[in-house]
């Protein structure tokens, strides 16, 4: 080879390398840069704006620390995390005073209005719990059921000891509340004089403070100072509520609706994928991926 046709050669091997640069640059600055999936990934510097949220007092903190790795994914939105209960977030997304609702329980024919969008992205379970001292370790549903429609007041009518059961329950716009009603009372009404409490803290407080006292709090919210007996002879576990042994479930839901912002379903793709799960994992909920 000469030297003229090797500096030709090298000027077009020069060239190509220019050109490759250059479209390798113009593609990142139109993010449409590639992971090794080859699935166009667009930049986090791009994915700016606000989302509020509002809803079940149970998924609070799971959102909460959704929301703290989001913004390390995501550090231009900004995340605004209320709570009031499950009814709160379904009207929230309804009406657009909040980009995503929160919804412990499984929404009702009449609030799945046009628009609205569910995500089920944990699973839990609503464990009953009682005082250490209580000796009662077991209930059926129907038992369960009669201790709450005032059928049963005596802890001996389901062998425990002599002395009268005090129910406890979460107020009623709790998602908590509103499954309990569904899965265990179905057409039955609550009995009139019923211990009411705000959050799940407060139940498990009550309790733990009343050896007579039973109640109810989500599979992630249960305490050190109560005790969490079987229902039909099964324990609330993740492979029990996977396998959908254990009686009393729930789903976890995210909601958005027709007025919500574009960028919420960025929060619910985070939330479902890998990283998002892990965290449901990690805070004591049973992920469905």
């Amino acid at each position: 080879m000469s030297r003229d046709d090797s500096r030709m050669l090298l000027q077009r091997i020069i060239g190509l390398l220019v050109l490759l640069l250059s479209v390798e640059v113009a593609a990142c600055a139109s993010g449409t840069t590639t992971e090794d999936s080859g699935v166009p990934v667009e930049p986090t510097e791009s994915v700016a704006g606000r989302l509020t949220f509002a809803g079940s007092t149970t998924m609070q903190p799971l959102v909460e620390q959704l929301a703290v790795a989001y913004r390390q994914q995501y550090p231009n939105v900004e995340l605004e995390v209320a709570a009031g209960g499950s009814v709160v977030g379904i009207n929230a997304v309804q009406d657009g005073s909040a980009d995503i609702g929160m919804a412990s329980r499984e929404l009702r024919e009449e609030e799945l209005l046009p628009g609205v969008e569910r995500y089920h992205v944990a699973s839990d379970a609503l464990a009953i719990i009682v005082h250490p001292d209580n000796p009662v370790r077991q209930l059926t549903v129907e038992q369960l059921q009669g201790i709450y429609t005032g059928e049963i007041t005596n802890w001996r009518e389901v062998d425990g000891v002599d002395s009268v059961i005090i129910p406890v329950v979460r107020e009623v716009s709790s998602g908590t509340r509103g499954a309990f009603d569904d899965i265990v009372l179905g057409d039955r009404a609550l009995m009139e004089t019923i211990d009411v409490q705000v959050t799940a803290g407060e139940v498990e407080a009550r309790v733990a403070s009343r050896p007579d006292a039973i109640g109810y709090v989500g599979f992630g919210n249960i305490g050190s100072d109560v005790v969490v007996i079987s229902i039909n002879n099964v324990e609330p576990t993740p492979q029990t509520i996977q396998s959908s042994a254990y009686p009393l479930q729930r789903p976890l839901l995210l909601l958005t609706g027709s007025l919500s912002r574009e960028l919420s379903q960025s929060f619910v793709d985070f939330a479902l994928s890998t990283e998002g799960q892990g965290i449901v994992n990690a805070e004591g909920w049973v992920p469905v991926q």
